[in-house]
């Protein structure tokens, strides 16, 4: 019996590669009866549909947006729950009458744990208090609250949407597709990321991400993973006042905003901001080993790459693979010789149809 049924969908770099983008675009397109995710609230991911509606989450998966797919957070989550109570009410439109469905053993963040991150990190951190929220559950420490503890007891209007579940055997015991969102990225990977100590707190693999689920490697049908021309990091500035650096990016040249918009010949302002912090993101060259040493460790077997219009704006919203300008061809082709890996999908612009999907639509040799 063929039981691979799971999809990952992982970010190949140090995050905001448009993940929120490229999941809800899988979920609204491909079959999927479940999503889930161990997502923290130190990552924002983003959605915008064609009419300019953005949809933010830290703790919704995505496929949210797909009015069939049950939404689940497994243990791996580390879950702030005046964020997850808002983001339920926000979008409760989209979840309509579902239910969102929580491990028990998923970590609550406190505000003594952010007040700690404030306390004792020194390196790039959104100081959301998912790191000590996280290592309070490592050891076990007494006192640790639990989703089973928690969310007990329930606003009122959230106790017939939020239900602690056994999320492993519900994921496990579906026969149809199940996606898996991931968060951050790759470069930020605690133990094979960027350089320590400016990464993030734990493990951003496929591998973490399918353990996280309460799942078997061999159940994984297809791993996406999505990457970008020019890499970022987030800002030396941080929401706690003081200026701390995030890091480089392997000896990568840090550039600016105004040379991507010169290089790709854009006339409108380039410059990005995190979803969590609105800081202004640090942006590099590509740098193609890390790129190879990231496939490498996730084996992804399809690439996205997302920001096309970064290498030539003229690809800017383009839909057509076979329009597409020369330059953002040869970095396609580039990005296949490198690692290996077809690129199926191609984000040229920030709404929910501005994607090349090569799955699809063959493109001319």
């Amino acid at each position: 019996m063929n039981d691979k049924n799971i999809t990952i969908v992982l970010d190949g770099q140090a995050g905001s590669c448009g993940k929120g983008k490229i999941c809800g675009y899988l979920s609204k397109n491909d079959c999927f009866c479940i999503s889930t995710n161990n997502w923290s609230s130190n990552a924002g991911h983003s959605y915008v549909n064609d009419n300019g509606e953005k949809i933010v989450v830290s703790h919704l998966p995505m496929a949210m947006l797909n009015p069939n797919c049950k939404l689940v957070l497994n243990a791996g989550c580390i879950i702030t729950p005046e964020i997850l109570f808002e983001e339920i009410r926000t979008y409760k439109d989209i979840i309509g009458n579902r239910k969102i469905y929580i491990n028990p053993r998923a970590m609550i963040i406190l505000e003594k744990h952010r007040e700690e991150e404030k306390r004792v990190i020194r390196s790039g951190s959104t100081f959301k208090g998912c790191s000590v929220a996280q290592a309070e559950k490592i050891i076990r420490k007494p006192g640790v609250i639990l989703a089973k503890d928690y969310l007990r007891n329930l606003p009122s209007d959230l106790k017939d949407v939020i239900e602690i579940v056994d999320t492993a055997k519900m994921i496990n015991e579906c026969s149809q597709s199940v996606l898996i969102e991931g968060a951050q990225g790759q470069d930020l990977d605690i133990n094979y990321g960027l350089d320590y100590p400016n990464i993030t707190s734990r493990m951003c693999s496929a591998s973490q991400l399918i353990a996280d689920a309460g799942c078997s490697p061999f159940k994984v049908k297809d791993i996406y993973m999505i990457i970008r021309p020019y890499p970022i990091r987030i800002s030396n500035k941080t929401n706690i006042g003081e200026e701390i650096y995030s890091g480089d990016y392997a000896g990568s040249t840090e550039i600016t905003w105004e040379e991507v918009k010169k290089r790709c010949g854009c006339d409108i302002d380039l410059r990005e901001y995190t979803t969590v912090t609105k800081k202004v993101r640090r942006v590099f060259e590509m740098n193609w080993d890390r790129l190879k040493y990231n496939v490498m460790i996730n084996h992804p077997t399809q690439i996205v790459l997302n920001f096309a219009q970064y290498i030539d704006w003229k690809a800017y919203k383009c839909k057509d693979y076979n329009l597409l300008p020369g330059k953002v061809i040869e970095f396609i082709n580039k990005i296949e010789k490198e690692t290996n890996t077809p690129v199926t999908i191609i984000g040229t612009g920030e709404c929910e149809s501005d994607i090349i999907d090569l799955r699809k639509f063959k493109r001319n040799k």
